[in-house]
């Protein structure tokens, strides 16, 4: 089953912690060894000029070195004005314990967002805004990365100047090897400009086509447990981040009518106790011989602060139904909403800034196989601005 992710709740001075227990059994790959009754939410306080600056047009807001910045985000924090709405902000929180939004939205083309939700949001320290920091990536990144996938081997990787591609051969009777370059994004919304590492095999087709995605992990052909999965690919994301918080947001599993099975496990950074959805998060595909594909972008975060405070979930749901109209769920008569929680996503602004902005998100479908299998898609509303945001991130490349 899809490991569900638990983190930590922090309110004021009482701390509860949970501990997830992990497989111990031991596996090797490629030469790594594995060892939320229904209540309404208070709504924030905010003046009239506060209100005003809320948008009510339907407008998306869209959208590596490979060590990120050592400096984390507390050290970076400006002292603003933002610490007068934290209390705002934490009532808020507060407020949306045992809360349940029911409410049937109609969207497009005569189609219904069905919502029956609990607002989840557990874990969360703090809410504040980031401006998100372009990184390059750096050769001493692509080594370590080598080296964490391939730690008896690495050293045999082959620079090819005139492309600009190193190579790593595998299997060279029959053309198996991996393939590492430096890439940019070339389809759909992203940030120009941010560096994407690719490091493939090039033997395999492992073909990342919905058709031949999984409805349920759980009917996954790879022979490791999601817990051994997730160990395997974070060695390496340990290895080329220095962060260390990184956590596997959502795992993917393919291999319909007889092709390669596979897993497709996504790592997202966390901030407050809230994964940031990137347009580039490091994804990793992984098959029964071992990772066979690492993506993404590292970046880094400056500590922006927030101007005012956050919508509540209430006033979220109000501003989701004055933009439904621009909803389209093409064949689907109805999708349904069955958890509302508080997350960061990664947006650019009508001035161009690019941040990590508080977002309430809908998550779509009907149970946890669901909206694990429906997590690329993301229906939120803007916490600061009350923009829409609707659109698929993950298929960029």
């Amino acid at each position: 089953m899809y490991k569900k992710r638990m983190i930590i709740a922090v309110v004021m001075a009482v701390c509860f912690m949970t501990a997830c227990t992990r497989k111990t059994d031991s596996e090797e790959w490629r030469g790594i060894t594995d060892a939320a009754g229904e209540n309404e939410c208070q709504e924030s306080r905010r003046s009239e000029d506060e209100e005003g600056s809320l948008s009510d047009d339907a407008k998306s807001a869209s959208g590596g070195e490979f060590v990120t910045n050592s400096n984390s985000p507390e050290n970076d924090s400006p002292e603003s004005s933002s610490h007068s709405f934290e209390g705002e902000i934490l009532e808020i929180l507060t407020a949306c314990t045992d809360t349940k939004i029911e409410q049937t939205v109609p969207v497009a083309g005569g189609r219904s967002l069905l919502i029956s939700a609990d607002v989840n949001v557990e874990g969360i320290t703090r809410v504040s805004q980031y401006e998100y920091v372009l990184m390059d990536i750096t050769e001493e990144g692509r080594a370590e990365l080598f080296q964490s996938v391939f730690p008896e081997i690495s050293d045999q990787a082959e620079y090819d100047e005139m492309n600009d591609v190193w190579t790593l051969n595998i299997d060279p009777a029959i053309r198996n090897y991996f393939l590492y370059q430096i890439s940019y994004s070339n389809g759909g919304a992203t940030i120009p400009g941010e560096q994407i590492i690719v490091f493939e095999n090039r033997y395999y087709d492992l073909y990342p086509f919905e058709d031949n995605r999984l409805g349920s992990v759980s009917g996954s052909g790879v022979n490791a447990s999601l817990d051994e999965a997730e160990s395997v690919c974070r060695k390496v994301v340990e290895a080329i981040t220095d962060t260390g918080d990184y956590a596997v947001d959502f795992i993917h599993a393919y291999g319909n009518n007889g092709r390669r099975p596979y897993l497709k496990l996504v790592f997202k950074r966390m901030l407050d106790g809230m994964p940031v959805t990137a347009y580039n998060d490091l994804a990793f595909l992984l098959d029964n011989e071992g990772i066979e594909k690492v993506s993404g972008s590292l970046f880094s975060v400056k500590d922006t602060g927030l101007d005012g405070t956050i919508l509540s979930p209430k006033e979220a749901m109000e501003k989701l139904q004055e933009q439904a109209a621009f909803l389209d769920f093409e064949e689907e008569s109805s999708v349904a909403v069955t958890e509302i929680t508080l997350e960061y996503v990664v947006v650019i602004s009508d001035d161009g800034e690019i941040l990590a902005t508080p977002v309430w998100r809908f998550l779509l479908g009907e149970d946890e196989d669901e909206r694990n299998f429906l997590r690329q898609k993301i229906l939120g509303i803007d916490a600061v601005t009350g923009k829409l945001i609707w659109e698929e991130r993950g298929h960029t490349l």
